[in-house]
This record gives structure tokens, C-alpha cells and sequence, in this order.
């Protein structure tokens, strides 16, 4: 009866564990679709407006702060994504997202200033203006895509 009894805790406590474990699992996947799919949507609404600035889109001022208030929304949320141990699994994030994270939170910090500017570009309704900001962005993005991200 005692064995049955250790037997019966040691399942219980094995099955609790395991439990843990797959829900530690889930609020990790979900952290990593978290952050992609908030890349995923910023980089449509990113597109669109470097689409149109290169000429290949036409000019429509309100399309264009819509886009950008959208990219500025956007660009607060892939963060908490982030969290310690999200570098493991379907993610294209470098290790060194995670040992350089001062770095990298001054990556995402001087997008979120630079999608400001964006806003503000489009609103002024002037095409140069927005070219500018539009590439200034960019470039805080490429530069973090080439430190942080794989591939």
C-alpha cells in the first residue's frame, strides 16, 4: 500500500511537472508568433509607404498617415516577445538578442522615434519629407536586421 501510495505521488508529481513544462512551451511559441506577426504586419505597412516614396505606388496623403500611424502602433509591439528562453525554437533571432539586450532594446527604442518621425512626415503631406523619414527608419531597421536576426 505504501509503494502504491509513493507511486501514485511520484505520477502526480511527474504529470504536474510535465504540465508546467508544456505551458512554459506554449507561452513561448506564443511569444515568438507574438513578435513575428508583428514584424510581418509592420513590414507590409513599411513596403507600402517605400513602395510608394520610390515612385512605384501613387502619392495619397491619407493612405499614407494611415500607414504610418499603423507602422508607429506597430513598432511598440514585437518587444515583449522577447522573453528568456524565445531564442530557442521557430525564430530567425540571434543569440545575441538576448546577451546584447541594451543593444538591442536601443534598436527597438530608436525605431519606435523614428516611426514618430514618419507620422509626422506624412501628415505634413510632403513626398521629400516623408521619402527621408521613411529611409531614416529603414536604415535603424536594416542595421538591426544585421546584428540581431538570421537569414
Amino acid at each position: 500500500m505504501k509503494n502504491l501510495l509513493k507511486l501514485l505521488l511520484l505520477s502526480a508529481s511527474l504529470l504536474l511537472q510535465s504540465g508546467s513544462a508544456n505551458a512554459q512551451d506554449r507561452k513561448i511559441e506564443q511569444a515568438i508568433k507574438h513578435r513575428k506577426a508583428a514584424f510581418t504586419l509592420m513590414a507590409t505597412y513599411v513596403n507600402r509607404m517605400v513602395q510608394t516614396v520610390e515612385g512605384h505606388r501613387p502619392f495619397d496623403v491619407k493612405r499614407m498617415i494611415q500607414d504610418a500611424r499603423t507602422v508607429e502602433l506597430l513598432s511598440k509591439l514585437p518587444w515583449e516577445g522577447f522573453v528568456e528562453g524565445s531564442e530557442h525554437g521557430d525564430t530567425r533571432a540571434k543569440d545575441d538578442t538576448w546577451f546584447e539586450r541594451d543593444r538591442f532594446d536601443r534598436y527597438a527604442n530608436e525605431l519606435q522615434a523614428k516611426s514618430v518621425r514618419v507620422t509626422a512626415a506624412a501628415e505634413s503631406g510632403d513626398l521629400k519629407q516623408l521619402s527621408n523619414a521613411v529611409g531614416q527608419m529603414r536604415e535603424v531597421c536594416n542595421g538591426c536586421h544585421k546584428v540581431f536576426r538570421k537569414g
